[in-house]
């Protein structure tokens, strides 16, 4: 059989960088702070939020 792994190595590294998030203070939802509203509210639930540091992955 012939595996092909060509793929695997092409693709890219993922660089994680410690970002700034709100997260909220009852359920698990979290939003980076580049796309948080205005009001600073839970989008899942509507409780406030409070801020975080994370590591994530980079957008690009």
């Amino acid at each position: 059989m012939f595996f092909n792994r060509r793929g695997q190595d092409d693709k890219p590294e993922v660089v994680m960088l410690d970002t700034e998030v709100y997260a909220c203070s009852s359920c698990n939802g979290w939003m980076r702070k580049e796309f948080a509203s205005a009001d600073l509210k839970c989008p899942l639930c509507g409780n406030d939020t409070n801020f975080e540091m994370r590591e994530l992955p980079q957008i690009e």
